[in-house]
């Protein structure tokens, strides 16, 4: 009788290179302020493995307590419950190590600037060494809404991985995303983007590749004409508002539309559509000028066109501007 071999059944599974990988597994994000920690919840939170780059350790802690109090929040006003958020947390890695973004499916350019202007070479050295440090299939997204992705990707050698993710940082769980390609934009790239959208439970709107896509390009001019408003005495900040939110149906006016966002970024799209399209409606009124000069941004640094606690709650209204 002949003897019976017995081989491993793993010998007739797939090899580690040739299983099929899950789609999105891994996203990287380089620079986690408020749009990075909002990303980085808002993915983690779908089961997706998070990592981040910062400049150092001292940001990561901040980044990842600022994460955790927003969770917090989420606990007390929606009922999320302590254990997802320990699930989302242990899913968020951050890291001052780009080759930990080698493993990423997708990578986003999220840094911060303190300019009122939105500075395109900084994002262009952000998206090389974003590129350098990943794969060659790697997608790479800008948050930005700005700036053209199609320049963002001349600096890279595929450009055709280069797309635009513009999430509302007014609304962060908004269920619609703009999505703006570049000219060289693979189909490739755009089937991907499709389903990352998908996965994250959101709507995939494109926009034509244009200064501001459509919320900032809508929303920049409405706060330019309620600080006009507002110093003209036709109302007051809280009848402006009031009337946009309980007589149009806004979710916030755009006084707190303003703060929520900072009003030093209202400034940097304001400028950015002034230069592309020198049109008068999108020269930064004289009040956010005014009060970007004085570093009152908003939520952010505690007094805006409003004030705010420590916890970015509405504590009262600003009486003088």
């Amino acid at each position: 009788m002949s003897e019976i071999k017995i081989e491993p059944i793993t010998n007739y599974a797939l090899s580690k290179e040739n299983r099929p990988k899950s789609e999105f597994s891994k996203v990287g994000i380089v620079g986690c302020g408020t749009v990075g920690q909002n990303l980085a919840r808002m993915v983690s939170s779908k089961g997706i493995e998070v990592v981040f780059v910062e400049l150092d350790n001292e940001k990561i802690q901040s980044a990842i307590e600022a994460i955790s109090d927003d969770i917090d929040k989420m606990i007390d006003r929606w009922g999320m419950t302590s254990s997802e958020k320990r699930a989302i947390l242990s899913r968020i890695q951050g890291t001052t190590d780009c080759t930990k973004l080698r493993d990423c499916e997708i990578v986003f350019e999220s840094v911060r600037t303190k300019s009122k202007f939105a500075n395109v070479n900084l994002v262009k050295s952000v998206f090389e060494k974003i590129e350098k440090n990943i794969n060659d299939d790697t997608i790479i997204a800008t948050n930005a809404t700005i700036l053209g992705v199609t320049d963002l990707a001349s600096v890279l050698k595929h450009p055709e991985r280069a797309v635009a993710i513009h999430f509302l940082i007014s609304v962060p769980d908004a269920p619609v995303v703009e999505v703006t390609y570049g000219v060289k934009t693979s189909e490739y790239v755009k089937h991907k983007v499709d389903i990352f959208i998908k996965m994250l439970d959101r709507k995939l709107v494109p926009v034509f590749e244009s200064p501001g896509g459509i919320s900032a390009r809508l929303v920049s001019p409405l706060i330019n004409d309620a600080c006009q408003m507002f110093l003209e005495g036709i109302g007051s900040l809280d009848d402006i508002d009031d009337m946009m939110t309980k007589g149009l149906g806004m979710r916030l006016g755009p006084f707190a539309i303003a703060d929520k966002i900072g009003l030093d970024k209202i400034m940097m799209w304001l400028n950015g559509m002034y230069d592309e399209f020198g049109d008068i409606k999108f020269k930064p009124h004289i009040l956010l000028r005014t009060k970007a000069r004085e570093n009152k941004l908003g939520r952010k640094s505690g007094e805006g066109f409003y004030k705010y606690d420590e916890f970015g709650n509405r504590t009262n209204t600003v009486k003088c501007c």
